[in-house]
């Protein structure tokens, strides 16, 4: 019964990240990340525009050289954002485009026709890793290492000024530990 309870906890968890999760019966599929229209708006679509609005706008209206120099460096800012935006949402996107099956104490990753399993035989360790892209931008992702050394990623999640994603990565972690009975 907890094993059930756990994986509905999983389910709850993962969707709160837009991660695409399906249970039937006995098996639990991960198949990646729904595309977040809101996300790439506002983290990639406006800033892109008004950054390039901000530099047009100081290059054709004759500003004071100091307001001029502003609207530059506004203009710039903006575009740097946009473009590590779109990285970091292209690589979470990119990390969790593997179909990835929780079935029968085994994780089965699934990429175009080919599969590999990972269970307690060949599993080394599971982590999880956090990254701070700014004040309110963060990175985490749950990956294992399996015993020839290879580090392959669970899952990768964003998170914006989220309390939740360090303890939410620490519960993934704990979760995949104990699914593929790595924990005593």
């Amino acid at each position: 019964m907890k094993l059930h309870n756990d994986i509905d906890v999983l389910i709850l968890k993962l969707k709160r990240y837009n991660i695409n999760i399906t249970k039937e019966k006995q098996r639990v599929a991960i198949k990646g990340e729904a595309f977040d229209t809101q996300q790439w708006f506002i983290y990639f679509v406006l800033p892109l525009i008004f950054g390039l609005l901000v530099i047009i706008g100081a290059t054709v209206f004759s500003f004071p050289v100091g307001l001029y120099m502003l609207a530059f460096v506004s203009g710039f800012a903006l575009l740097g954002f946009a473009y590590a935006s779109f990285f970091r949402i292209a690589k979470k996107q990119k990390e969790n485009s593997t179909t990835k099956i929780l079935f029968n104490r085994k994780l089965i990753f699934k990429v175009n026709k080919r599969e590999a399993t990972y269970d307690a035989n060949n599993i080394s360790t599971i982590h999880n890793s956090i990254e701070v892209h700014d004040d309110s931008i963060l990175t985490g992702s749950v990956f294992l290492i399996d015993t020839k050394g290879n580090k392959v990623t669970i899952v990768s999640l964003v998170g914006y000024k989220s309390n939740h994603l360090r303890s939410d990565l620490v519960w993934l972690e704990d979760f995949f530990k104990k699914y593929l009975q790595l924990q005593a």
